[in-house]
């Protein structure tokens, strides 16, 4: 059976016109790109650091749609409205990286309400694999948004290793600058993340974009994946909790994480006992959702039986207990 590339419809070959317009501006685009990743690779506009799953997903940044083609060139003066990424340069199954992060963004969206990044899976000119996503940070006239990262927005302090990213700030630190929706949103993705066994949820996967009245809110969400299909990471990227409730065990313990934490953070941002039951609410009976949506997906056979597991194991954890 057929697939939309953007929202996994059901017998849609390339997008459905709904994708067609949330993506790329009612504008009829081939999946199948002109052209492969050496392209545009020599064109990055810097890579991520640090090791970590971003840390070796290079990404490149490409124009506006032309035609049935997105272009791998900027015209001069172009602003770059889409982001695409390779498949991994290393790690487990390498090839089933773009599909995953399109999969878990479409899972984050169409069955929880997350505001998300507007992404596809496409295919370059060689057949392999790529994520695209247009970018959030330009309004509708090309114009740049303000846009702040949690690492600069907590002013974490910079180590040699790009650890900071990780260590210098706890998920409890972030109650300081969201506002009261926000936190309620925040509190849906953490346990999103932990769900889909995301590990990689660390301060720069995270930002403020301004809003029209010049408002600096929670941004729509980007980089999610699961991360156990590629690498064994830590259940969640940073602490819950400013008394670091993982990093403190003696070694050899692992903390267990079961829906009663995220409620107390919850708590501890100040959402009502009302607020909070109705995020847990969300969640239940969702299992089956999420395996149908993996089920349909471009990830390979392996990739969406580790997926399946993830999911699997994670739902028992957190509502064990």
């Amino acid at each position: 059976m057929d697939y939309c590339f953007g929202c996994l419809k059901e017998n849609v070959k390339e997008f459905c016109s709904s994708c067609e317009k949330r993506l790329f501006d009612r504008s009829k685009i081939n999946p199948q790109l002109n052209f492969n990743w050496e392209a545009i690779s020599k064109v990055i506009d810097g890579y991520p650091a640090g090791f970590s799953i971003s840390g070796v997903q290079t990404k490149g940044f490409i124009g506006k749609a032309t035609g049935t083609e997105l272009s791998p060139i900027l015209a001069d003066g172009e602003s770059s409205m889409y982001i695409i990424k390779p498949l991994l340069s290393r790690f487990d199954l390498p090839s089933d990286s773009p599909a995953n992060e399109h999969v878990t963004m479409q899972i984050a969206k169409q069955i929880y309400g997350i505001r998300t990044a507007e992404c596809c899976f496409m295919k370059f000119a060689n057949g392999t694999p790529a994520y695209v996503t247009r970018r959030f940070d330009y309004n509708k006239d090309e114009e740049k948004l303000n846009q702040e990262d949690f690492a600069s927005v907590l002013q974490a302090k910079k180590d040699n290793g790009g650890r900071y990213k990780y260590l210098a700030k706890t998920y409890e630190d972030f109650k300081d600058v969201l506002s009261a929706l926000n936190k309620v949103q925040f509190i849906k993705i953490l346990i999103f993340n932990f769900l889909t066994g995301n590990g990689d949820a660390h301060l720069k996967n995270f930002s403020l974009l301004e809003t029209p009245d010049g408002d600096m809110q929670l941004s729509p969400s980007y980089d999610l994946m699961n991360t156990k299909i590629h690498v064994k990471n830590s259940p969640i990227a940073l602490n819950l909790f400013r008394e670091l409730e993982r990093t403190s065990l003696p070694r050899g313990q692992v903390y267990s994480y079961a829906m009663k934490d995220f409620i107390e953070l919850g708590k501890r941002f100040g959402i009502s006992d009302r607020l909070l039951n109705k995020i847990v609410k969300e969640f239940e009976g969702t299992e089956d959702k999420m395996k149908e949506m993996i089920n349909k997906s471009f990830l390979s056979d392996e990739a969406k039986k580790k997926y399946l597991e993830t999911i699997e194991k994670n739902f028992l954890q957190l509502f064990s207990k």
